[in-house]
């Protein structure tokens, strides 16, 4: 039994320490010693809550709506791009990592007007090459510019380059590779691990089309094409606009334009085909929202949308997922320059979803738990401030974590951190035994009062809560009925001041 404990503790410590690709983004404008109101953000997941820090690299690189990085498994970054170049973790450009998607829109955005390579979202994304930790491939796709008088622009290439990272050295070993030269859609790239848990599939639709590509990536590279024309048309005027996003165990892919009804996608790991097509109605009101994304929760449950003005929770274990449509947030109105309203959503590696605020704004908001249900999603508008605009951008991230078809493993953890792992907080306050198979006790030295304790599992899921109302110095609580695994708990004062949080591990 010993030995069992020990393995549990081990993998689950693997899985909340060892894949931090997702820790660090990097948001903003090019720095300016004039106006600090404009610069580069570093929002950091190693600490808990994350840091927020005002960034300075050796070069100017405006991270534009096009936005991807990736750290290591300890959590510090690696490297990141906006489409336009490639930089190291201190800002620098990479060797050979300048002039990514040439051409003359590159010209345009990234050399006359200085943003990033608008080519929608995600229109880029870092994936390390299974089984090798030092080289990683950057996917882009490629837009070809016409210039006035029939002015247009449309995706026509997908790329790849190949980073090599050796100690403290990081190179570009080739760049702008041709995958796919054809049309594709504006940004809707998106990443999801092979049923193995090794290997990649990336997935795009063609542009304006229900027709997808679908491309195997492992240690050989890209290996396999698959093609595949399932669902509805989308709008022609409605390109660039929405997001499209997997659920973090990858069966489901959800397809969201404004004021259309939502395409749900079910996904085959392992043939890397959708087996299913589902539309789930949404009701807008009287409201015409022009822009919108969506997200899922960690444990795939809830699937939310946003609208402007309004962001909306779906039950997808529901029989009847439209008739689930729930409001959990509406604008307040907050104006700062612009209205801070709903956009662009990310799954953060704390298990909260963060919304971009209304655009190019220094605010994004916060879904604290997703997978609950309703209002109790807590949904914390303009959550996180940034120092500076964030350049209407927030980086995509797959799930790393993402295990194969029988040992998924979880997406994220409620409570990240590395230089500040969660603990008790109070000498106080003692919570055994641990390992716990049935019964938990909590001890409270010193401590009157009300107290209220809740446990939590790895989703952030609120699986026990309790009042303590009595007097007594210790409080017993029956975990018997919960599965294996870890869980994370806090204990609070009534009125909300928390007097130590820890993990414990379930036999």
């Amino acid at each position: 039994m010993k030995k069992i404990i020990i393995c549990l503790i081990t993998l689950v410590s693997y899985s909340l320490m060892a894949q931090k690709e997702n820790y660090v983004w990097v948001v903003g404008h090019d720095y300016n010693f004039d106006d600090s109101l404009y610069g580069r953000v570093e929002i950091d997941f190693n600490t808990v809550p994350p840091a927020v820090d005002y960034f300075v690299g050796d070069v100017n690189m405006n991270m534009f709506v096009c936005n991807t990085s990736i750290s290591d498994s300890t959590g510090n970054l690696l490297f990141y791009s906006n489409g336009c170049d490639i930089a190291n973790q201190n800002g620098g450009i990479l060797f050979n990592g300048n002039e990514i998607n040439p051409g003359s829109y590159h010209t345009t955005l990234c050399d006359d007007i200085g943003r990033g390579y608008a080519a929608g979202y995600p229109s880029i994304l870092i994936l390390p090459v299974p089984s090798n930790d030092s080289l990683f491939f950057l996917f882009h796709k490629s837009i070809k510019y016409i210039p006035p008088p029939n002015e247009d622009g449309y995706v026509d290439r997908l790329l790849f380059s190949i980073v090599k990272v050796k100690g403290n050295k990081t190179t570009v070993l080739e760049k702008n590779l041709t995958l796919m030269k054809d049309s594709l859609a504006y940004g809707e790239m998106n990443a999801v691990k092979h049923a193995n848990g090794k290997d990649w599939w990336i997935i795009s639709p063609r542009r304006n089309s229900n027709q997808f590509y679908m491309f195997l990536f492992t240690k050989d590279g890209i290996v396999d094409t698959l093609t595949q024309t399932l669902g509805s048309i989308p709008p022609p005027d409605k390109e660039g606009y929405g997001q499209t996003t997997f659920s973090s165990n990858g069966d489901k892919m959800i397809r969201f334009y404004p004021h259309e009804a939502i395409g749900l996608y079910h996904f085959d790991r392992s043939t890397g085909l959708f087996t299913d097509f589902d539309t789930i109605h949404i009701d807008f009101g009287n409201f015409i929202s022009f822009d919108g994304g969506c997200a899922v929760s960690p444990s795939g449950r809830f699937l939310y949308i946003t609208a402007v003005t309004k962001v909306y929770q779906f039950d997808l274990l529901a029989s009847n997922i439209s008739s689930t449509q729930t409001t959990i947030a509406t604008w307040d109105g907050f104006v700062d320059p612009i209205a801070i309203s709903f956009w662009l959503c990310q799954l953060g590696p704390d298990c909260k979803i963060y919304i971009i605020g209304g655009g190019d704004t220094r605010y994004y908001h916060i879904i604290h738990n997703p997978d609950e249900q309703g209002l109790a999603c807590n949904f914390e508008q303009r959550g996180l401030v940034l120092p500076t605009p964030s350049g209407a951008s927030i980086p995509y991230f797959p799930n790393y974590r993402l295990g194969p078809i029988d040992n998924p493993g979880v997406p994220c953890t409620a409570t990240v951190a590395v230089n500040n792992p969660v603990s008790s907080l109070n000498l106080n306050l003692q919570v055994y035994p641990n390992p716990v198979a049935g019964l938990l006790t909590f001890a409270f030295k010193d401590e009157k009062g009300q107290k209220r304790i809740v446990l939590r599992n790895m989703y952030g899921q609120i699986v026990k809560q309790v009042a303590v109302t009595s007097l007594s110095e210790t409080y017993t609580l029956s975990v018997e009925d919960l599965t294996s695994g870890m869980y994370l708990w806090e204990v609070n004062t009534a009125s909300g001041i928390r007097l130590g949080s820890g993990k414990i591990i379930k036999q």
